[in-house]
């Protein structure tokens, strides 16, 4: 239930050119999988594989990560992300749904829906940031109800034992997703579970919002949403924080924000080289930090999508046990991965790359 996209990656030597001026890259461009859901797919898997063992066999455990998303299978983006899967294993799910009408021979219309391109973005880094320009192609035609649910009845071979959890991943960037659409999909999950007694948490990352109206009903959603992920520029924008104080007054600004305040949502905000902070309830309940700053990051790309699996893989494990509530233990112990697994994949190039088990203990080891 997330996005996926063909990035292609521009590597500029110093700022961003001026409108009508040019600027040198530092290395030919080049085309990777990516997207936010396929980026935390991608670590969350790794993670799995690195870090949890069978404890009979001491070997690694399967790791069960689906990624269900949108791509067109015929063209080489499309291809292109079904070999990412297929290399870090895990399984992808293609909802592409075709809507052109039988009977019809427009082949206008037939272009515009069933050959429609898998979707791809510009990827620009500069001076420790990073800029996107995206064609969403086929993922604005993903519809909250072309999300499959079958996998709730099967959970066997799951790497969490009986715990279900469902990421969504991009939701600004699947405009099938907004009003309703994917509130809609998640209301029937959590009927689901109520009737099977069935362990399941929900989290969701919303990303930047090209549109820059920061709607599309996503306090709708978190009614049923367990974890609202939010980088420090995402949660000053939905909760149209003017800025201008201190960190301080951010902060009391996010935790009165009465739909986070009014919901039983976790809301967690990533602070960059600061750490992340946790609300709940209108309260700060966790502040964690992470090692220190990182002077000369080699990638800031996708180091939110890393903090979003890196958060799953400490909650889950901490969870595994099955308890129905969630514990503080098991909130504080995602956001000590979650800092450890996002600062690490600063060091390394691509936001779709896994970061060596080494460099995760180190930063570990000091936070």
């Amino acid at each position: 239930m997330c996005d996926a996209f063909a990035d292609i990656y521009c590597y500029l030597e110093a700022d961003m050119p001026k409108h009508g001026g040019d600027a040198r890259l530092l290395q030919p461009m080049h085309t990777v999988a990516g997207g936010s859901g396929l980026n935390t797919a991608t670590h969350l898997s790794s993670l799995l594989d690195q870090f949890w063992r069978n404890e009979i066999t001491n070997k690694p455990r399967t790791s069960n990560v689906c990624l269900q998303t949108v791509i067109n299978e015929n063209d080489e983006y499309g291809r292109l992300i079904e070999s990412h899967c297929r290399l870090h294993r895990f399984m992808l799910i293609n909802r592409r749904v075709s809507r052109y009408p039988s009977g019809t021979c427009d082949s206008a219309l037939k272009s515009q829906t069933i050959d429609k391109s898998t979707g791809h973005c510009v990827v620009i880094v500069a001076n420790n940031d990073r800029s996107f320009m995206t064609h969403l192609g086929c993922m604005e035609d993903f519809r909250g109800s072309d999300i499959l649910t079958n996998f709730l009845d099967h959970d066997k071979g799951n790497a969490t034992g009986a715990h279900q959890h469902i990421h969504i991943a991009g939701y600004y960037n699947i405009p099938g997703f907004w009003d309703g659409e994917l509130a809609s999909k998640l209301g029937e999950m959590r009927d689901s579970q109520t009737k099977t007694c069935q362990r399941m948490t929900m989290s969701l990352v919303p990303q930047q919002d090209a549109s820059n109206r920061w709607e599309g009903g996503l306090f709708d959603i978190m009614k049923y949403i367990d974890f609202l992920i939010l980088s420090e520029v995402e949660a000053q924008n939905i909760t149209r924080y003017q800025g201008g104080g201190k960190e301080s007054d951010f902060y009391h600004h996010v935790a009165d924000f009465s739909h986070f305040k009014n919901s039983q949502t976790y809301i967690i905000v990533t602070l960059q080289s600061k750490g992340a902070v946790a609300f709940y309830g209108g309260q700060i309940i966790h502040g964690q930090k992470t090692s220190p700053k990182v002077d000369n990051p080699i990638d800031p790309t996708g180091a939110g999508d890393a903090f979003a699996a890196g958060f799953l893989h400490g909650f889950l494990h901490q969870h595994a046990g099955g308890d129905e509530i969630i514990s503080s233990a098991a909130v504080k112990e995602g956001m000590r991965w979650a800092c450890a697994t996002g600062t690490s994949s600063i060091m390394v190039q691509g936001a779709s790359v896994p970061i060596e088990k080494k460099y995760i203990e180190k930063i570990l080891n000091k936070i």
